[in-house]
């Protein structure tokens, strides 16, 4: 990493927090700190599951104006790469057409009327940095793929 990203790098050198906790962390990643031997950083699903969890929240709010205060039916995350072929054909369709209308005055009604922001039914954040989808079909879904590296799914069912 310090060679392909040397940016990310200096950072993860200059914050103490970050250095104290993967020393700590039980399967750590310490070739940023010198010559030391590398090995997997484990990260903590706790913390990052909540971020996850925010991150649609923030979706479902502002696309269908639902406030989500509910813990969700179900939450996954995982590389793009580790999904089976089909799992991850699954994955992308689930962003597909839903025949429903959305709430009136939603950010939601707006894209499906002019198809402004989607992309396969996807709506591109930032191109090749965060794109999401929301489904109201069957409960809320809210798929996101970061960096077209990370996949992401919540599901709140009625």
């Amino acid at each position: 990493m310090p060679n392909t990203h040397p940016e990310a790098a200096n950072v993860l050198r200059g914050n103490r927090d970050i250095v104290r906790a993967l020393e700590d962390a039980p399967g750590r990643q310490m070739l940023l700190f010198g010559g030391l031997e590398p090995s997997t950083l484990h990260p903590d699903t706790g913390q990052f599951g909540r971020a996850v969890l925010q991150n649609a929240r923030g979706h479902a709010s502002h696309e269908l104006g639902e406030p989500l205060g509910d813990e969700p039916s179900r939450m996954s995350f995982m590389p793009l790469l580790s999904m089976s072929s089909g799992a991850g054909e699954a994955f992308e369709r689930a962003a597909g057409g839903v025949d429903l209308r959305p709430e009136v005055g939603s950010r939601m009604t707006l894209r499906s009327v002019n198809g402004e922001g989607l992309a396969g039914g996807w709506v591109e954040g930032e191109e090749c940095r965060h794109r999401y989808a929301v489904d109201w079909s069957s409960g809320i879904t809210v798929g996101t793929v970061i960096r077209e590296y990370l996949a992401t799914e919540t599901v709140w069912t009625s």
